[in-house]
């Protein structure tokens, strides 16, 4: 019997290599298509090129920060002109679930920046942006000026035990990274964090007595240290933030990034983050917003996990509010790219008995396209055009007897209820955990691997014409024209 274990062992050490999974587009479909398994869509690249209007801002902030650079290798600005006569992209990214300014993992949109450099045959540094809101990515104790706090305009007071309560002052902190790609096209990133505040504020009140962050804390240092770390990163970091989100608090993380979306726009137009701070309210800045004229580069999104619900709510919200503000010159026409949503999950809550589903405002050409991308392994992800498909089989209508799926008129009614057009990419690129035991993929991988994927960022950049990226005009180098030549 051991000698037959050790065989084992060695030829699971040797076949080891056999259990990667080579990344696949198992299917590209779109609601608004005629029939179902078909879609294209336009990538950020198609963003740039839109027409705009740029008035002559003075230059408020001037530079941070040039990490110095030789052919081939990426700029990342932590503050940049926004009048140079450059094509740009701004990107608002919302992170999703878990301890995100943690400095022992990768920071937020670090993998996503890496991506978009290499997607363009640049080199970054391994960590390319700092793990905390705007730090120094090489000293994060140094304070940048490419951030600004957003937070409520009067405390907001939460009852916990009779006579007991807690208050949330600030809500979020954004901060700016521009990664200039070429000579004539930029991205400008916006991160939006606020797990660690809402973590300090309210929930350590009621799960961190049970964190595992204290080696000496009871009972978190009773248990084995595999199921320890799995119950701070899936359950005290991790699905607390979605029960909170799905409680009271989650109207404040929304208005948190609305907040963040008005800051960014007013940035963007060159009233620097660095003359608006260092901290605001979201109703002061939002009104600042609305009541000036912006004329500035588009907007696009990109969400992880829980963000997805976070940016859907409020673009939503803005979409069938009838109000004309800065959220809806920001969402118009923009493409929000989730990576691994659980919109059909979190939906659950939004069941209720009063006010019916309300419809789109915005016309055809005004709709923003949401682009989901879902490893097909991923526990945590659901596809978006099933979801809408079955709710609607399932729902009783009030306007239509039946709703037929394969109809092109039917699918097309759906899109104009919603506002959104909307586009499912599923994908598969997670690697078995076990060699030899293809049945079983790293769960965590499929949830948060996809810009560690040069195809996904091909993608997101260049767009889709079926299941193949749209490379003509996109400048990006292929992923395939980078790997050695036999």
């Amino acid at each position: 019997m051991m000698f037959r274990a050790a065989i084992l062992c060695l030829l699971a050490i040797i076949l080891s290599g056999c259990a990667s999974t080579k990344f696949q587009v198992l299917e590209i479909n779109s609601l608004a298509s005629k029939s179902a398994g078909k879609g294209q869509f336009s990538g950020l690249e198609s963003l740039a090129k839109r027409e705009r209007v740029v008035k002559p801002f003075d230059d408020l902030d001037g530079t941070i920060k040039v990490k110095s650079a030789t052919s081939g290798e990426a700029i990342i600005d932590s503050v940049s002109n926004p009048l140079r006569s450059v094509e740009r992209v701004n990107i608002m990214f919302l992170h999703g679930i878990g301890w995100v300014e943690n400095r022992e993992n990768a920071p937020l949109a670090n993998n996503f920046i890496q991506g978009l450099a290499k997607a363009y045959n640049l080199e970054t540094d391994e960590k390319a942006v700092s793990s905390l809101c705007g730090r120094d990515q090489t000293d994060e104790n140094v304070q940048l000026e490419n951030h600004i706090y957003i937070k409520q305009k009067n405390p907001k007071i939460y009852q916990t035990l009779p006579g007991s309560s807690l208050s949330l002052d600030r809500l979020a902190c954004m901060d700016r990274q521009v990664l200039k790609v070429k000579d004539d096209l930029e991205y400008v990133i916006y991160r939006v964090f606020w797990d660690e505040i809402f973590w300090d504020s309210l929930q350590v009140a009621f799960v961190g007595q049970d964190d595992g962050l204290d080696a000496e804390s009871l009972p978190a240092s009773l248990r084995r240290s595999v199921n320890r770390t799995l119950k701070d990163k899936l359950v005290n970091f991790g699905f607390s933030d979605a029960v909170m989100y799905l409680g009271p608090a989650g109207a404040e993380i929304r208005n948190a990034t609305r907040g963040a979306m008005c800051s960014a726009a007013l940035d963007a137009a060159g009233y620097s983050l660095k003359d608006q701070g260092p901290a605001v309210d979201f109703e002061t800045i939002c009104s600042t917003a609305s009541r000036t004229s912006i004329d500035v580069d588009p907007f696009a999104f990109v969400t992880e996990s829980l963000g997805s619900k976070v940016a859907y709510d409020i673009m939503r919200d803005a979409m069938t509010d009838g109000k004309d503000t800065v959220h809806d010159s920001i969402i118009r026409g923009t493409q929000v790219f989730m990576l691994a949503n659980q919109i059909p999950l979190l939906s659950l809550s939004d069941l209720g008995e009063g006010e019916p589903f309300r419809r789109s405002d915005y016309s055809d050409n005004q709709r923003p396209t949401i682009v989901a991308f879902s490893e097909i392994n991923d526990f945590l992800t659901y596809e978006l055009v099933p979801f809408y498909e079955q709710l609607y089989r399932k729902s009783q209508q009030s306007q239509r007897n039946t709703i037929n799926i394969g109809d092109a008129d039917d699918r097309e009614y759906i899109v104009d209820l919603l506002g959104f057009n909307i586009i499912d990419m599923r994908v598969e690129f997670a690697p078995a955990m076990i060699p030899l035991v293809n049945q079983f993929v790293d769960p965590l991988f499929a949830h948060n691997g996809h810009v560690r994927q040069p195809e996904v960022m091909e993608y997101i950049l260049c767009g889709a014409d079926g299941k193949k990226p749209k490379f003509d005009g996109c400048r990006v180098t292929p992923e395939r024209s980078k790997r050695p030549q036999k």
